[in-house]
């Protein structure tokens, strides 16, 4: 897992990155983030083959599969995603949440590849617009 927590780190992500297809959609949404002025309101998470919920929850504060409003899990009657916008970007599985008022957003991006958790991939395809 890869974590980008302030502006300075997220600004430099789209360069340590190998797998092209992230690089070019982390190229531009660097890019939008800085002309919008919301690089220092943005926290930008990779997830990666191997990355567990337990260390989501360890990085962001809490698992990316429960509504923190209501407690009920991705999978159960009632769940609504807490994620307010999500997109296949040709495998690569994009969520954001916005948190509070100030305008700091929350992206995850889940990777392509098998040994990613499984619930959180068929949330991210039950939530995603193609």
């Amino acid at each position: 897992m890869q974590s980008f927590d302030n502006a300075k780190a997220t600004a430099l992500a789209p360069r340590l990155m190998t797998d092209p297809k992230l690089k070019n959609l982390l190229t531009d949404r660097v890019h939008d983030w800085r002309a919008m002025g919301l690089l220092d309101l943005t926290h930008l998470l990779i997830v990666e083959p191997g990355d567990t919920e337990e260390a989501i929850v360890d990085t962001i504060g809490f698992s990316p599969l429960v509504n923190p409003l209501d407690g009920l899990r991705s999978g159960s009657e009632g769940f609504v995603s807490p994620w307010d916008w999500s997109e296949d970007h040709d495998g690569w599985l994009e969520l954001m949440m916005t948190i509070g008022d100030s305008g700091y957003a929350l992206f995850l991006l889940v990777a392509p590849a098998d040994g990613i958790a499984t619930e959180l991939r068929s949330l991210c395809r039950a939530h995603t617009q193609q």
